[in-house]
């Protein structure tokens, strides 16, 4: 009685086991086949975007690839899409490192209906392919190893020598404020002093005091002295023009 109970307690262990040793398998295979497949995505996101920055710098030169064709521009281009090929985790379709070499010279279409397929409005296209190698082998017995993947760009032309003539791209910016002649500046204002009552020479101290030219300080009856300030010609307290002129008068 006692064996029988025992083989009914070592069954369910042993098939755990089995199904256990099917199940590892089979989990590890589907983890590297994400780890693959996320890394054939990656690389072919970096891949469209050297493609777009290849196409976009073609699209600002296309005198570059018109003869006599603008070397030192070409080589900028160049430099500028090895940079990010080198960056992406696949190789060139050749095998090998990237180089200058496997950077192809971008495509110009002919959109505005004229011979030259370098003038505004035409597209510049640029097409880059790498060889992705997969880690796990049974993905690349079934998908090829390594894979051939391709990134396609295009941009309208929007720059460089037309017709001879230099385009800019860049967008002028209007001006803050119209174009006209500069307004006169507001003279500054000054509080007239009351002068009638005080002495002709205390009331000359008080207008210069208060911001006017002492040039400016008029008497009716020179020379001054002493005399008291009978009448002004400007009302005491009120703003004025500090260049303005008084009046006064003395008996």
């Amino acid at each position: 009685m006692a064996l029988h109970s025992r083989r009914r307690r070592e069954k369910p262990r042993g098939q755990a086991l089995v199904e256990f040793a099917i199940i590892v398998p089979v989990m590890a295979l589907l983890l590297l086949l994400a780890i693959d497949f996320g890394r054939v995505f990656f690389g072919w996101v970096a891949l469209s975007n050297a493609a777009r920055i290849a196409a976009n710098e073609a699209a600002i030169n296309p005198d570059a690839w018109v003869a006599p064709v603008n070397a030192t521009d070409q080589a900028r281009y160049r430099s500028q899409v090895l940079r990010d090929l080198q960056s992406i985790n696949c190789a060139p379709p050749g095998g090998g490192v990237w180089a200058l070499s496997d950077v192809p010279d971008p495509a110009f279409e002919d959109k505005v209906g004229t011979i030259d397929p370098h003038e505004l409005g035409d597209h510049a296209t640029v097409t880059l392919r790498c060889a992705f190698t997969f880690l796990t082998p049974l993905v690349g017995n079934l998908v090829g190893n390594p894979l051939l993947i391709g990134a396609h760009s295009e941009f309208a032309v929007r720059g460089g020598m037309i017709g001879s003539v230099p385009v800019s791209t860049a967008v002028p910016t209007p001006s803050a404020t119209p174009v006209g002649p500069t307004p006169a500046p507001t003279p500054r204002p000054c509080l007239a002093p009351q002068i009638v009552g005080q002495r002709v020479n205390a009331g000359q101290t008080a207008w210069t005091t208060a911001g006017f030219s002492s040039g400016n300080y008029l008497v009716t009856r020179p020379p001054s002295g002493n005399y008291v300030v009978t009448a002004q010609s400007l009302v005491g307290g009120q703003p004025y023009p500090c260049v303005t002129s008084i009046t006064v008068s003395r008996p």
